[in-house]
């Protein structure tokens, strides 16, 4: 396996769970409770709650693979491997 993409998935995951919690942080904070979760089926969440804080975990969770696969392309790029 390359090890590049071994890193940048490494990286990734660990970056993941670092804004997983984040955001579970700040929703609790902005609501004033928990995120909803797949077995939240109470009734006592609405849709426009669970849509709101699916598409927010979705953008941030793009936003931090870009960033997290640039930045290890750019750290481990293939002319700075051979140089040492």
């Amino acid at each position: 396996m390359n090890p590049q993409k071994l890193i940048a998935t490494v990286a990734t995951l660990g970056a993941g769970l670092v804004a997983t919690k984040a955001i579970s942080l700040a929703w609790k904070g902005i609501t004033g409770h928990e995120p909803p979760k797949a077995i939240d089926d109470d009734g006592e969440i609405s849709i426009v709650e669970v849509v709101v804080f699916a598409a927010v975990s979705a953008a941030v969770a793009a936003v931090v693979r870009a960033y997290i696969q640039r930045s290890t392309s750019k750290w481990l790029s293939p002319a700075d491997l051979t140089k040492s």
